[in-house]
């Protein structure tokens, strides 16, 4: 009985030894399964980084286009401030020359 007993628990020993390496197969394929669902990730973690620097290259090309409208905005500005300071002058020359002109008439119609 002790040989049945023996063999038995050999046998069984065996059977576990067998099933533990299928199971490590099967582990092993899981793992490589997940590393290549890893490096897929990856290289669309690498695409999205790319399409990340390309945006933000934009951005910054956007960002030199307003500065450089903003620049001509206080330009233009200023242009009008000096045509709204010279409108202004000149308006005030033609209101002296008009009081001006009115005086000489007055000074000729007492004559």
């Amino acid at each position: 009985m002790s040989n049945i007993s023996n063999e038995m628990i050999l046998q069984a020993i065996n059977e576990l030894a067998d099933q533990l390496k299928n199971h490590t197969k099967e582990t092993n394929l899981r793992f490589e399964q997940i590393d290549r669902r890893f490096e897929q990730i990856d290289h669309r973690f690498e695409q999205i980084d790319h399409r990340f620097e390309q945006i933000d290259q934009q951005l910054v090309q956007i960002n030199q286009r307003f500065e450089k409208v903003e620049e001509k905005i206080e330009q233009m500005d200023k242009q009008i401030t000096d045509v709204a300071n010279g409108q202004k002058i000149l308006v005030e020359e033609l209101f002296d020359n008009k009081k001006e002109m009115k005086r000489i008439k007055n000074v000729l119609n007492m004559f």
